[in-house]
């Protein structure tokens, strides 16, 4: 953008930007970010002065569930286990209705809005038992939090496919009704490969992306990921696959994990590490020396992979935490993983942001989508260490969500 040339729809003055010195400002039109500089004379119909505060890209939650979230207040857990919350969630979705699923919903997208999320991808499930109703309840609410967040849906079969009659024409009916992504639990069903397969059919027939849950239990199984990484490159499929959970990756000899990370990349297959529902699940049967159990997110980026974090469970019986916060998953992750320097806090919220699959054109940069989030804090560490209330959600360049605190001490 030329200094004097069309007036800016919006400018954000004060700025403080993730590697690059000094204070800057962004200007903004028609949805997209139109110059980045220390100072912008040009005139905008609003000016919003961040006060050194750091701007980021608008968080991203890649995989989340939005028609199971919030279940603990109807079913609360008794043994906390994974085997319990499988047949007990199987159980309430024999309850759930479209109004019950939005409700739910709508809680955690103003919630995830209000956290500075600008786009994030739900699975929803489909089986013989649920139906069509998870996807019938959330494809308005694409339309209904547009102004908010840009909500992808990746059809998901929980249950397995093969040994659950039905769910297969279940899965291209879901999809022909506007589903954008379709996904499944391989290590559900009895024949996992084959469960791969159809996914992989679908995939093709409606020429969308791929998101399995894969490499989660505790158990000796052959992994899963170099039969995925074979067909997605026979498939065609590079840089449209990927992963949730892949715990078992965190098991690994260094050199098991090399060359899982070489498969992966030559694959170009994304890993989302979800350790909010993977500390609570994983390494039950440890008695000593306890594993943490979450995907080496930071090594797998190392080795050349695309790595991301993700929200998944929000308070019911597979993750009885969470609000929906991406930024505090970052701390999680900072935490549980021991990433204590400035570059590797840099690189959380790069996993919360422009290393989310499914979003492009993505970043602080002219040409860019202005989907941006504004956080009380002046660095990355400062962000990461305390993931600060104080935030101002930006989607496509208009301000959607404002959250500030107020504190009053009291000297007795």
């Amino acid at each position: 953008m030329e200094t004097g040339s069309k007036a800016a729809s919006l400018k954000i003055e004060d700025a403080t930007l993730i590697g690059r010195n000094g204070r800057w400002t962004i200007a903004v039109q028609n949805g997209l970010i139109v110059e980045v500089a220390p100072a912008i004379t040009t005139e905008a119909s609003q000016i919003i002065n961040a006060n050194g505060n750091l701007v980021i890209p608008g968080l991203v939650d890649p995989h989340l569930h939005l028609d199971k979230a919030l279940l603990l207040e109807q079913c609360p857990a008794k043994e906390g286990d994974f085997q319990e919350a499988l047949e007990e969630t199987f159980s309430l979705k024999r309850n759930f209705t479209i109004e019950d699923i939005q409700a739910r919903a709508r809680r955690v997208l103003e919630s995830e809005i209000a956290f500075g999320t600008t786009a994030t991808r739900s699975h929803v499930e489909v089986d013989p038992v649920l139906k069509l109703t998870s996807i019938k309840a959330l494809l308005p609410l694409k339309k209904e939090y547009a102004w908010g967040l840009t909500l992808q849906l990746a059809v998901f079969a929980q249950e397995g496919i093969t040994n659950q009659p039905g769910t297969e024409a279940l899965l291209r009916e879901a999809m022909a009704m506007g589903g954008d992504v379709i996904g499944s639990a391989p290590y559900t069903d009895s024949d996992p490969e084959q469960n791969i397969w159809i996914v992989f059919d679908i995939a093709q027939e409606f020429d969308c992306d791929v998101d399995f849950h894969l490499d989660f239990l505790d158990d000796d199984a052959p992994l899963l990921l170099p039969f995925v990484a074979s067909e997605t490159i026979k498939r065609g499929w590079q840089n449209r696959v990927c992963l949730g959970h892949m715990t078992r990756l965190a098991g690994l000899f260094p050199a098991d994990l090399k060359a899982m990370g070489a498969l992966l990349r030559d694959a170009g297959i994304s890993v989302l590490a979800l350790p909010a529902s993977d500390l609570y699940m994983i390494a039950r049967k440890d008695t000593h020396n306890i594993r943490r159990g979450i995907a080496p997110i930071q090594q797998l980026i190392e080795l050349g992979v695309n790595g991301a974090i993700a929200t998944n469970n929000i308070q019911n019986l597979f993750t009885p935490f969470g609000d929906g916060d991406p930024l505090k998953i970052c701390t999680l992750i900072a935490q549980t993983l021991q990433l204590g320097t400035t570059a590797s806090h840099e690189q959380c919220l790069e996993m919360a942001t422009t290393r989310a699959i499914g979003i492009h054109n993505y970043g602080i940069a002219p040409g860019k989508a202005a989907d941006l989030v504004i956080v009380e804090a002046r660095s990355a560490s400062e962000a990461i260490g305390a993931a600060p209330t104080g935030r101002m959600t930006i989607k496509r360049g208009r301000v959607v969500s404002q959250t500030s605190v107020q504190r009053t001490l009291t000297r007795g």
